[in-house]
């Protein structure tokens, strides 16, 4: 569902959103920067979990390897694995890191193992894969309705709005 969205309000910020600002996506890249700026500047106050952080590390780390290394993303990973010298050098993917972490107005929330008992409450009722679920049931337990995402998967929980940045 779509409503429009309060000055203030609380939203969690998928991985999507920040991924779409540093791989620069045509599409996405613009609304989704814009959006963060408007956390950043306080309009909003941007929550996600370590969960997503995390996922944008792996994905950054793959995303790196393949560009630098040229090699498919399919062997990225066995490459990373095999490469602990490679991982522990990636300074731009800590920099970027580290750039979501000290945006303003902000919060991560964990992932506690109440989290992912809620979390498979969601799957059930939704069909949600386990990452997705994971962050409902945070979004849940930290009483935030609103997500921003341009994963059209959200969309099946009812109890939460989405939202799609410039759309």
């Amino acid at each position: 569902m779509r409503v429009p969205l309060q000055e203030g309000a609380q939203v969690f910020i998928d991985a999507n959103i920040f991924l779409n600002v540093i791989f620069e996506n045509p599409e996405f890249s613009d609304p989704s920067a814009r959006f963060l700026e408007d956390i950043h500047h306080g309009i909003f106050h941007g929550t996600t979990s370590v969960l997503v952080l995390n996922e944008v590390l792996h994905r950054l780390l793959i995303a790196v390897v393949v560009n630098e290394v040229r090699i498919s993303s399919r062997d990225a990973v066995a490459y990373l694995k095999s490469s602990p010298e490679y991982v522990r050098g990636a300074g731009k993917v800590w920099a970027l890191i580290e750039d979501i972490r000290s945006m303003e107005n902000r919060k991560v929330f964990g992932i506690s193992e109440k989290t992912f008992i809620r979390s498979r409450s969601v799957m059930k009722d939704s069909g949600l894969m386990s990452n997705d679920a994971l962050h409902v049931a945070c979004m849940d337990e930290h009483a935030v309705d609103t997500i921003a995402t341009y994963d059209r998967d959200f969309e099946r929980v009812s109890r939460i709005n989405v939202l799609k940045p410039g759309k």
